[in-house]
């Protein structure tokens, strides 16, 4: 065979080899629209520490003010605020004031108090734990309570203007089991009165009550 002849042959193997090979999808292929556009991947959100979403949370509001409880032991019974005529349980913590005053006046002078606010507490008392509880308030409504400055926060029992109830309130029996009172010598005091301080960053306090047995103060000597 001559080398025409060969060449000829192997052109031939050639041509054939490609026609079966596009017969059987076997040549070379199109690139598809996937290849040509790959899929849109989302961007990787950014690495964010825990305290981020606490910042993020809204902060609670709390009106401004002064706020607490007084409690007293159930078995200290409860006040009655018309001289033991009635129980009248509806209305025991009326039975409380709750006073909050700042001193006035020039330096290097005792001043005067001047009170500040309207208390309001509820009507009957709740009972947790063993205690009766009576919640008050003082809200600070119009924003005008003063800032930077000492106020002294009291509860008394009454004083109505009766002297025999006030008496009754602080020494006498109240209603309960066995009309308890305090001992000889001694009355019932709402402890825990204290000085607060309010600022333009923190506007709200609160003071909490406990009714004890105290001694009676004794007189000059």
């Amino acid at each position: 065979m001559d080398k025409f002849t060969s060449k000829t042959v192997a052109l031939g193997t050639l041509i054939l080899a490609i026609s079966i090979g596009c017969a059987f999808g076997l040549g070379p292929k199109e690139p598809t629209a996937h290849a040509m556009n790959p899929p849109a991947t989302s961007p990787t959100p950014p690495v964010r520490s825990p305290t981020d979403r606490v910042r993020q949370r809204p902060r609670t509001q709390f009106n401004p003010g002064i706020f607490g409880k007084i409690s007293w032991k159930i078995e200290y019974g409860f006040p009655s605020i018309d001289g033991g005529v009635t129980q009248a349980k509806e209305l025991n913590c009326t039975a409380f004031r709750v006073n909050a005053t700042v001193q006035e006046g020039a330096p290097g002078t005792l001043g005067t108090a001047r009170s500040v606010g309207y208390f309001g507490t509820d009507a009957a008392p709740a009972q947790v734990n063993g205690y009766y509880v009576c919640n008050y308030t003082l809200p600070d409504k119009n924003q005008d309570f003063p800032h930077g400055k000492v106020i002294t926060v009291q509860a008394i029992l009454g004083p109505y203007a009766s002297a025999a109830l006030n008496q009754k309130l602080t020494q006498g029996a109240w209603y309960g089991s066995g009309n308890p009172k305090p001992p000889a010598g001694y009355q019932r005091v709402p402890v825990g009165g204290q000085g607060v301080t309010l600022t333009d960053a923190d506007s709200r306090a609160t003071v909490d009550f406990v009714v004890e047995y105290r001694p009676l103060p004794s007189g000059p000597r």
